[in-house]
């Protein structure tokens, strides 16, 4: 802070760090960014004569540091450096950095507005084409990382951060945002094959007093009271903040305090959610001790956890 204005001091390019605008190939499909020729030029002619067909290609460990919002904390991925040999081009515009999806993810949870602006650019491809408009047309300021490689005996070092985010407070719906983009990336970054599959979300465990803000419908959801090692598995049609309102005290396993949820992809029946919730109480009860069956449970003897249910 400026203590003479209190004003926040504007963030300024480090030394030896390059600006990168955060655009879609950040978060979809290429995960890759090039590296500016000028800032390639910079490393030198002693670097550069060095890398040729037989030294081209690096293993790289980013040095993340989140925005500091985020506390500024420090996270290491892995990554490649190459540089390409693509025709018409020269060697100084031919450096690719590469990374893994679990950066990608990241990224997208720490600019969480970015992330949202790019899947509405890639979904709408054709219709902002047809526009001529290009990412940066849509979705207010833009967000910047800036990023530092550095070589020492033929390994380079990269480091990334922040440049530039758009605080919370005014992105218009940092909730929605921060939610939103959660489930996105899910659904965009963490997909595979199996369609049905990809679109099973399960949230990490959350306190109750959340509750109010789950909208989605459609879910399996365990409730946890963890010091008591209790836990109970249900279903329901409706949204969670629905299934359980403030205002009503009606669950027969009222002191859980904390809460996770498997959304269900939409197009679930009663039926099979139904059958999957019976199937995961009949589970549990083959490890957990219970109250529903007379037989003893794998952990009987070590409880850890009791299932609560009263009824499969």
């Amino acid at each position: 802070m400026d203590k003479r204005s209190n004003r926040v001091q504007p963030i300024r390019l480090s030394s030896d760090f390059f600006p990168l605008d955060i655009h879609k190939s950040i978060f979809i499909n290429d995960l890759t960014i090039t590296i500016p020729s000028y800032y390639v030029k910079a490393w030198g002619i002693d670097i550069l004569d060095n890398h040729n067909e037989d030294n081209f290609k690096w293993d790289v460990t980013i040095e993340y540091e989140q925005p500091r919002e985020l506390n500024r904390e420090k996270i290491l991925f892995t990554a490649t450096l190459w540089l390409s040999f693509i025709k018409k081009r020269n060697k100084e515009s031919s450096y690719r950095l590469k990374w893994g999806k679990d950066f990608a993810v990241q990224l997208a949870k720490d600019y969480p507005k970015s992330f949202v602006r790019s899947l509405e650019f890639h979904i709408g491809d054709d219709y902002y084409k047809n526009l001529k408009y290009t990412e940066f047309d849509i979705g207010g300021f833009k967000e910047q990382l800036q990023i530092k490689i550095s070589w020492k005996n033929n390994s380079p070092n990269v480091i990334i951060k922040e440049l530039f985010r758009v605080r919370e407070e005014i992105q218009g719906f940092p909730n929605v945002f921060r939610e939103l983009s959660s489930y996105l990336i899910a659904d965009y970054l963490l997909s595979d094959d199996q369609e049905v599959l990809r679109r099973i979300q399960v949230t990490e465990w959350k306190p109750r007093e959340y509750l109010n803000r789950e909208i989605n419908e459609n879910n399996i959801y365990l409730l946890l009271n963890r010091e008591k090692g209790l836990f109970y598995i249900g279903e329901t049609r409706k949204s969670l903040s629905q299934r359980y309102p403030e205002s009503q005290a009606h669950h027969n396993f009222n002191e859980w305090n904390e809460y996770s949820i498997i959304q269900l992809p939409p197009e679930t029946s009663d039926s099979t959610r139904l059958l999957i919730e019976r199937v995961l109480i009949s589970f549990s009860t083959k490890i957990f001790p219970n109250n529903l069956s007379e037989n003893l449970s794998l952990l009987q003897e070590n409880r850890v956890l009791y299932l609560t249910n009263k009824k499969k």
